[in-house]
């Protein structure tokens, strides 16, 4: 997925709303607070029960509300 589709994604709405983002391997994450991903160029860091995870943004297939993705 392309960074700035990511961004849009995840950062456009205000206040922000959680959100959940599903990978090319089936592995999903919840985003519940803004500060919880860095976005970059080819790669994100996404912190998860206090672990950094670094991810490739090609695969990342779908960002969704997390109300939406339960």
């Amino acid at each position: 997925m392309n960074p700035d589709d990511i961004k849009q994604a995840i950062k456009s709405e205000q206040p922000f709303q959680p959100v959940r983002i599903q990978f090319s391997n089936g592995a999903m994450f919840d985003i519940t607070h803004p500060d919880a991903i860095l976005i970059g160029p080819r790669t994100s860091a996404i912190l998860v029960n206090d672990s950094i995870h670094l991810i490739a943004n090609v695969h990342i297939n779908q960002i969704a509300p997390l109300a939406a993705a339960s």
